[in-house]
């Protein structure tokens, strides 16, 4: 004799039942939404190519059906298209616009882009005003735009507020983005000035070296010798300032001048003195016979070769 099922096997048998008539109809509910926008895309897409929506058809009402249209893939469904790609192109648009439009469609909200609908904004401007809304400069919400401290509400009394908002930040980023570029300029220039003078000192450099391995300099001898010709004729020339026969005090100087004049030649022969004692001690003593001649000895040549 066959068991009766107790209540808790009814129960579940009746869950059970009751699941699956739910997933039916919810199939059905489906397949039928999707028949019906399949049947939308076909009036939608015949009034595009009609040129009836050709204009318009980019506002905030044509980019959420477009957005609906993509986020469900029923394109996939339509004859001969089967990607978004050839759906775009079907309907007469690029991809990239349609892509752009509904990137600003998500950043900035269907009531933001119904309200600067008006505004001479193009692509570069909504660009640069979603890079604003990244970085917190601007905060778009359902009834208020906020830029920098200023909230502007998002309704027709207050158009002409939110459009010199806009354009206001927008110059400041433009110009902003501006200085960066100088700046950079600035920049190349400096880099680009100091690898010329690399480039040189590394010719002249090669030109030294070739020269002093033929005249048997050791490497960097020859250049460190013209720096000490060259250092001697610095402090010559400086110091032909301070040689009494050459520039004497003039007639009038005082005696604090003439003490002040002496302490100098004093101090820069202490400061000699003691550099050459420790050169001397350190490296070895110079040639004494180096043909120095006092400069109020020296024969300076003119122009006429006297």
């Amino acid at each position: 004799m066959a068991k009766k099922p107790t209540d808790e096997q009814t129960t579940a048998a009746l869950a059970v039942v009751d699941m699956e008539q739910k997933q039916e109809a919810a199939a059905i509910s489906e397949r039928h939404n999707r028949e019906q926008m399949i049947a939308e895309c076909h009036e939608m897409i015949g009034r595009i190519q009609g040129f009836e929506l050709v204009k318009n058809f980019t506002n905030v009402g044509g980019l959420v059906w477009l957005k609906q249209v993509k986020e469900t893939k029923i394109y996939k469904d339509l004859p001969n298209i089967g990607s978004w790609d050839k759906f775009c192109n079907y309907i007469g648009l690029s991809r990239s616009k349609v892509d752009e439009d509904l990137l600003n469609l998500a950043t900035f909200g269907e009531a933001f882009l119904a309200n600067v609908g008006d505004f001479s904004l193009g692509y570069r401007d909504l660009k640069k005003l979603r890079q604003l809304t990244h970085d917190g400069s601007v905060q778009i919400e359902a009834q208020t735009v906020t830029i920098g401290n200023e909230s502007i509400p998002l309704d027709d009394d207050h158009a002409e507020d939110l459009q010199t908002a806009i354009e206001s930040v927008l110059e400041a980023k433009t110009q902003e983005a501006e200085e960066a570029k100088a700046t950079v300029r600035a920049k190349d220039r400096i880099i680009k000035g100091k690898e010329d003078v690399i480039n040189k000192q590394e010719k002249e450099l090669a030109k030294h070296e070739a020269r002093a391995q033929k005249q048997g300099y050791a490497p960097g001898e020859e250049a460190f010798l013209q720096q000490m010709e060259n250092a001697r004729t610095t402090v010559d020339g400086y110091l032909i300032k301070f040689d009494p026969d050459i520039n004497p005090l003039p007639e009038d100087a005082t005696e604090r001048m003439m003490a002040a004049y002496v302490t100098t030649l004093s101090y820069f022969k202490r400061v000699m003195d003691e550099a050459y004692a420790v050169a001397s001690e350190r490296y070895g003593h110079a040639e004494l016979d180096d043909g120095w001649v006092p400069p109020n000895l020296r024969v300076v040549n003119n122009d006429d070769g006297e």
